[in-house]
């Protein structure tokens, strides 16, 4: 969505219709704006303290504009001003504001302000009835400029050349009871027939014309009455001086004449609506849509100051039940310009709640009340510390890390391959659940058109069992999915029963069963890309079968399915030929059931996409539709959800704010920082302390800053801790050498299933283990990974100079490696995409499947 898209404003006006209005109008419609032309003298001004923003346009109450720009400059009376200052009162952006035009509507004011701030403006006399012609010839001399006080365009301004026409003219309009004042000021004789027109937007002077007479004795530039325009370069003197013009007169957008005086200039006036047909004329500048662009600009920077505001006065989680998706993307995108002070609401928000657990009493919770004062009072904690209060509270304990018992716990393994279960508050679900939703919210926001279709989610079940207690175990992925709304349920590609299935195998083959049959699939979505590359492989592998299923509407009889389960799923059955037919059409035209064809209309792929998962997406890419995007699903574990991605193709996001309060360790040491303190382009390893009563949690995760949004830091996983290869001191991360190793890979056009690098503490040197698809790698393929380490990790190429480190090996795996190695980890209830395997292993996972060892030449 455009800046500009979906604003209302008014265009304040009366008279006849000029070039510039019209264009205003076109630019508008073109850009999305509702912008109406409104006469001043139309709207009802109206005080209500009962009703503030009452707002009556000819006789008939309206709701008031998101703008208003003032355009009545030669009306600008008492009643229009009056009119854009109750604007202003009720919010309303109002450009140029009621001060502004006040200041350049009177000329001799304008002067007043820049004078008294040492600017250069002409000198003046401001002519009275008895102002003699004399006196204005001995201070200013001829000959003299004479201008009325609010003229503009050239009107109203004549240069006289002796007393005589002074006096002359004087005469005339003391017989004419003309009640105009009227200025006298100096002729600046440089500047004849010539002056400067700096065209300000957004409170900055943007481009600079030369405006002058055509002819040689005149000594008027206005372009609208008759001078040229041509380009003219925008020295920084002429730039600083038209800011500081701007700050004094608080211009939003209009016009600054400058006069050359000497090598310098003078300032002769101020406008705040000028023409624009001479900027235009010289100049690839669209000046009505530049201003459009401007107000959507000032408008969401209101809109973000407003919810800045709204997240500042937040103090506790409960305030954000019952806010709707936008309403927290809002708030979300407020706290991002508050970093400091939300991450130290959160964190007396969490205390107070938990001040009279167990864990609360013993480090005086009740007590602290500035992140210091916890910090001394609470030391960074490890799983063996939370470890014993876990297992009591599986037990039925309550009231230890946080009040009451748990809502449930959840069952997780690291790369370390130990399962343990993490307990969950009310409130520290509520906390992930927000985290989801915005992601959610943001998501649709990019990718609209995913609520026409389907979804399908690679999650594990919710609940994989129960506690002595009663209390639900069940998995991070399968929860979030049992939390997500109504609405988005009923996009679900499959019913919810498909992940009672009892393996794998059998989960593809029913996921893959329901969702072939609806061709409008619009998001894949799961942590793991290569568990998306391996369940898309399974629609070609089973393709005659799955087709048969949908064709008769049936489920496979080799499907292991319990019996209650299988009548749960046919019920949502029935035979659907014609796709089937499809379906062996697109078989048979490529030689394979792929994605891009059963799916064309698949938009969005959220996952992982960095650290050393990120490796697994060069087997997905070449499967799906081309426009496809590819989206961060979000950095998180089963601890927590730490960041909301914005951006497609980037896994870096601003920090999870509101959900918890967050350290980050200095990979060298030293006290932990805090949110505000972090530096673009830095590594830290991440400490949490969360709703569901992990306190200062080492959390082994290293994660880096990419940018901020606004004051918050983008951050996205690197690593864990231990995955590291470290042989000698060169300190190289698993995403760092994933990267090295799939970018060679897809050079050398090899395929592959996993890889691994193996840190060799005996011999001094690394190896890398590789599963291909077709043809494997070869040692020239070695010699340039080698080569790209030596010019990208500094401390590698010393090393390998001084002999510390020896030639690395490849060690090419057997077909079917991955396979084992999962084999090897799962247990009932788990998935693949719950396990994480490790980058870094200090010996060859599943030695005996080793196919051969290649060496560097």
């Amino acid at each position: 969505m455009s800046q500009t898209q979906m604003m209302h404003g008014w265009m304040l006006y009366t008279g006849q219709e000029i070039p510039e209005l019209t264009r205003a109008c076109q630019e508008a419609g073109a850009a999305g704006v509702r912008l109406e032309v409104v006469d001043p003298k139309d709207v009802e001004l109206v005080l209500d303290p009962e009703a503030p923003t009452r707002l009556l346009h000819k006789g008939i109450e309206v709701a008031a504009p998101m703008f208003a720009v003032a355009a009545f400059v030669e009306e600008a009376d008492a009643y229009n001003l009056a009119l854009l200052q109750q604007l202003e009162t009720q919010g309303v952006l109002c450009v140029n504001r009621a001060e502004t035009l006040k200041r350049t509507g009177d000329k001799l004011l304008t002067l007043q302000l820049l004078a008294a701030a040492g600017l250069p403006v002409p000198r003046t006399i401001l002519v009275r009835p008895e102002t003699s012609p004399a006196f204005i010839r001995e201070t200013l001399g001829l000959p003299v400029v004479i201008k009325v006080l609010d003229g503009s365009k050239g009107h109203g301004v004549s240069l006289i050349h002796s007393e005589k026409e002074l006096e002359t003219l004087l005469e005339m309009l003391d017989a004419a009871r003309c009640q105009s004042a009227l200025l006298a000021q100096e002729f600046i004789a440089d500047s004849r027939g010539r002056d400067l027109r700096v065209l300000v937007i957004d409170g900055r002077p943007q481009v600079c014309m030369l405006r002058q007479n055509r002819s040689s004795e005149g000594f008027k530039s206005n372009v609208s009455a008759g001078g040229s325009a041509n380009d003219y370069p925008m020295s920084e003197a002429i730039r600083e001086l038209s800011q500081q013009v701007i700050d004094i007169i608080g211009l939003n957008i209009g016009g600054i004449d400058l006069l050359f005086k000497g090598d310098g200039f003078v300032v002769g006036e101020a406008n705040s609506m000028p023409g624009f047909q001479g900027i235009e004329s010289c100049n690839a500048l669209n000046v009505p849509a530049e201003i459009l662009k401007s107000i959507g600009r000032q408008l969401q920077a209101r809109a973000k100051a407003r919810f800045r505001r709204q997240a500042e006065a937040l103090r506790s989680l409960d305030e954000l039940r019952g806010k709707s998706e936008p309403e927290l993307v809002q708030l979300f995108m407020g706290a991002c310009g508050s970093v400091e002070r939300i991450q130290q609401q959160v964190l007396l928000d969490i205390l107070q709640r938990n001040a009279h657990t167990e864990f609360g009493q013993a480090h005086g919770f009740d007590a602290i009340r500035s992140v210091a004062e916890f910090r001394r009072r609470v030391p960074v904690r490890e799983w063996p510390d939370v470890a014993p209060d876990a297992l009591r509270l599986e037990q039925g304990a309550k009231d230890l890390l946080f009040a009451g018992q748990p809502t449930h716990f959840i069952s997780t393994t690291g790369t370390t391959g130990a399962f343990k279960n993490i307990p969950e508050s009310a409130e520290g679900e509520f906390a992930k659940s927000l985290v989801s939703r915005i992601r959610t919210a943001l998501l649709i926001k990019l990718a609209p058109e995913l609520l026409d279709g389907f979804f399908i989610p690679l999650s594990n079940p919710a609940v994989l069992g129960q506690t002595a207690c009663g209390i639900p175990v069940g998995f991070a992925s399968g929860l979030t999915l049992a939390g997500t709304s109504p609405e988005i349920q009923r996009r679900l590609a499959f019913p919810p029963a498909v992940l009672q299935a009892p393996d794998r195998e059998t989960l593809d083959y029913l996921i893959l069963r329901f969702a072939l049959a609806k061709p409008e699939v619009r998001l894949l979505v799961g942590n793991n890309p290569g568990r998306m590359t391996a369940l898309l492989e399974t629609a070609d592998q089973h393709r005659d079968r799955l087709i048969d299923d949908i064709a008769h509407g049936t489920l496979s009889a080799a499907l292991p399915l319990a019996s209650d389960l299988r009548a749960t799923l046919e019920r949502d059955l029935s035979p659907d030929p014609e796709r089937a037919r499809a379906l062996r059409d697109m078989a048979a035209q490529r030689g394979r059931l792929e994605p891009r064809d059963y799916w064309p209309n698949l938009r969005v792929i959220s996952c992982w996409l960095g650290g050393t998962i990120g490796r697994y997406l060069e087997g997905l890419r070449p499967l799906l539709p081309e426009n496809v995007l590819l989206v961060d699903c979000g950095y998180g574990a089963s601890e927590g959800k730490f960041n909301v991605p914005m951006k497609p193709g980037v896994s870096a996001g601003p920090l999870a704010v509101f959900g918890y309060f967050l350290e980050f360790q200095p990979l060298d040491g030293g006290e932990p920082l805090l949110a505000h303190e972090l530096e673009d382009g830095q590594e830290y390893g991440l400490i949490v302390t969360s709703y569901s009563g992990l306190y200062r949690y080492n959390l082994h995760d290293i994660v880096r800053v990419s940018g901020f949004t606004d004051q918050n830091p983008n951050i996205a996983f690197v690593s864990k801790t231990r995955d590291v290869a470290n042989l000698a001191g060169e300190k190289l991360s698993g995403a760092f050498l994933a990267e090295i190793l799939s970018r060679t890979l897809a050079e050398h056009q090899v395929r592959w299933r996993h890889f691994c690098l193996v840190a060799d503490a005996d011999q001094h040197r690394y190896a890398f283990c590789i599963e291909s698809e077709g043809t494997p790698p070869e040692a020239r393929w070695l010699e340039d990974v080698e080569q790209a380490l030596v010019a990208q990790a500094e401390p590698y190429r010393l090393l390998r100079g001084q002999e510390l480190l020896q030639p690395p090996h490849l060690v090419l795996m057997k077909t079917g490696w991955l396979d084992r190695l999962y084999e090897e980890r799962l247990r009932p209830g788990v998935t693949t995409a719950q396990i994480k395997l490790p980058m870094i292993c200090e010996s060859v996972p599943c030695p005996d499947m080793i196919d051969r060892v290649l060496e560097l030449s």
